[in-house]
């Protein structure tokens, strides 16, 4: 069976040697910053899961774009899109999260953070409710702006995931032949939303050419120059 999940370091090229991170250098005030922005970044899960709106969209500058599996584009209409999501109840996704850690750069008045996260989605099909899990990390971009931090870009790339049923006596049968043409850090996970209508974003795979490209990406934010989607793509999305 091939290695569905490999794993290597990044290349040296997309390394920001000149960010401050984890007290390894920088100030008293790069750290300050760091906390700030963690304490943002944390508010995905927290706001959003609850559907705390004004506090979720605290998070974001205006322009800010929001690209996950399910939904990309501007993020009053990812906002829009989330709230739909939670009305369409048992027809579409529950979505929650578990944050687990994160690390941040930051370089000037820029910054990245890579979370680490486990994302719950809870379907029914068929009568039959069961949880997709998937671990991932949450790539936010973020820049400061007369004094306040606020996300401009988000993304994220999948490790793995795994099917669990809710009621173990009660389970679904999912063809192996369907799930292996999706990418593999989030192979069952895209299978589950094309079957609600909503056709996954292809190229989030952790174990893809998308990781090189979207780390690359962070480097250039950090170093001040221009970046737009797709984060974890070549081709330039207009928003």
């Amino acid at each position: 069976m091939p290695d569905l999940y490999p794993t290597t370091q990044a290349p040296d090229s997309t390394y920001p040697g000149n960010a401050s991170r984890n007290n390894a250098n920088g100030t008293d005030e790069d750290l300050l910053d760091r906390m700030k922005v963690r304490e943002i970044c944390e508010g995905w899960g927290c706001y959003r899961d609850a559907a705390e709106w004004r506090n979720y969209r605290s998070m974001f500058h205006d322009d800010a774009y929001i690209a996950t599996s399910w939904k990309q584009g501007p993020i009053d209409d990812f906002i829009e899109a989330s709230k739909e999501g939670f009305e369409k109840g048992s027809s579409f996704m529950y979505i929650l999260h578990r944050i687990i850690g994160q690390t941040v750069d930051v370089q000037e008045n820029r910054a990245v953070s890579k979370m680490k996260v486990t994302i719950t989605c809870r379907f029914t099909f068929d009568g039959v409710e069961v949880d997709n899990e998937a671990d991932c990390r949450f790539f936010f971009l973020l820049e400061k702006r007369a004094g306040k931090w606020g996300v401009v870009f988000y993304t994220l790339l999948f490790d793995k995931d795994k099917m669990v049923p809710v009621n173990p006596r009660r389970t679904f049968a999912i063809p192996e032949e369907e799930v292996e043409k999706y990418p593999s850090g989030y192979r069952y996970l895209a299978w589950c939303e094309s079957k609600i209508g909503s056709p996954p974003k292809p190229d989030l795979n952790a174990h893809g050419p998308e990781r090189d490209i979207l780390y690359g990406k962070c480097k250039d934010w950090l170093e001040g120059k221009k970046v737009q989607p797709n984060l974890t793509g070549k081709d330039v999305i207009e928003y």
